[in-house]
C-alpha cells in the first residue's frame, strides 16, 4: 500500500508540476494596455475596479488565442496614456487614430472597427447647417481630450480655438450639452446614442455630415512591442473578423 500511495503521490507532483509548466507557456508575453477611459459606454465602463463594455470584449476576443496575456492599467487622463506608450511605461493604447506625429513612436495595427463621430445638439440649439457656420456664428462645441477628428475638423477648431471645450468624460461633454453649458458636442455615434437615449433633449444635427469616418487601431510602443508581435497581433485581428462583427450585432 506505501508503495501505491507513494505512487500516487510521485504522479501527483508530476501533474501539478506539468499544470504549472503549461500555464507558465501560456503566455509569451504579458502585453499592458493602458486607458484613461471609466465611463464610456458602451466601448468601457468601470465596475467594481473592473472594466467591462464592448471595447473591452473585443480586446479579449482578439487576444484569446493569442500567444500574450492583456493586463489593463487606467491613467488619469489621455495625454498621460499618451506619454506613458511614448515611453515603452505602457504596451498598448486602443481605440486609437493613426497619425503621423504618433507613427513617430508607436506601431498601428490593422484597423479592427470604424468609428464614427457625429455632430449633437440641444433641442433648443440653433439651427446650422455645416461645421463653419457652427464656429462662425461663435458655438461652443465639446469635443473629447486627445481625440483626433480629421483634418478638417482640425483646421476649424486651432482657428476657433476658444470655442472647443475639452473634457476628458463623455458622461460630462453630455451633461454640459442637456444642460446647455456647450452649444453642440462632437462623439462617436454608438457612444452618443447611449447619452440620447439617456438626455432626451439631445439628438443628432442630421442635416450636417458625419464630422469624421475613421478607422480605429491598437497603436503599440515601439519601445516594447516589436514588429513580428505587431504582426501576430494581426493576425489575430483578421482571424477574429466575423467575431468582432458580431459584438456589434
Amino acid at each position: 500500500m506505501n508503495g501505491i500511495s507513494s505512487t500516487r503521490t510521485f504522479l501527483l507532483i508530476l501533474i501539478t508540476l506539468w499544470l504549472f509548466a503549461v500555464k507558465a507557456q501560456a503566455c509569451d508575453k504579458t502585453i499592458n494596455i493602458g486607458t484613461n477611459e471609466r465611463y464610456w459606454p458602451p466601448y468601457v465602463v468601470l465596475k467594481n475596479e473592473y472594466l467591462t463594455g464592448l471595447e473591452i470584449n473585443i480586446i479579449k476576443t482578439i487576444f484569446k488565442d493569442s500567444p500574450f496575456c492583456i493586463n489593463f492599467t487606467l491613467l488619469p487622463n489621455s495625454l498621460r496614456a499618451l506619454e506613458e506608450l511614448k515611453h515603452g511605461r505602457i504596451d498598448l493604447m486602443f481605440a486609437a487614430s493613426k497619425t503621423r506625429q504618433r507613427e513617430v513612436y508607436a506601431h498601428f495595427s490593422e484597423p479592427y472597427r470604424e468609428e464614427v463621430m457625429l455632430l449633437f445638439q440641444h433641442t433648443d440649439s440653433a439651427n446650422i447647417s455645416s461645421l463653419t457656420q457652427l464656429f462662425k456664428q461663435g458655438f461652443t462645441t465639446g469635443v473629447n481630450r486627445g481625440s483626433f477628428l480629421g483634418h478638417a475638423f482640425k483646421a476649424l477648431s486651432d482657428k476657433y480655438s476658444k470655442q472647443i471645450v475639452l473634457t476628458a468624460d463623455a458622461d460630462k461633454r453630455f451633461a454640459l450639452l442637456n444642460k446647455k453649458r456647450v452649444d453642440f458636442v462632437v462623439d462617436d455615434a454608438l457612444v452618443a446614442n447611449y447619452f440620447a437615449n439617456k438626455y432626451t433633449a439631445v439628438l443628432p444635427v442630421e442635416q450636417v455630415a458625419p464630422v469624421n469616418v475613421n478607422n480605429v487601431h491598437f497603436m503599440m510602443s515601439k519601445k516594447t512591442i516589436t514588429l513580428n508581435e505587431v504582426n501576430i497581433i494581426n493576425a489575430h485581428i483578421v482571424k477574429n473578423k466575423a467575431a468582432l462583427k458580431a459584438l456589434f450585432k
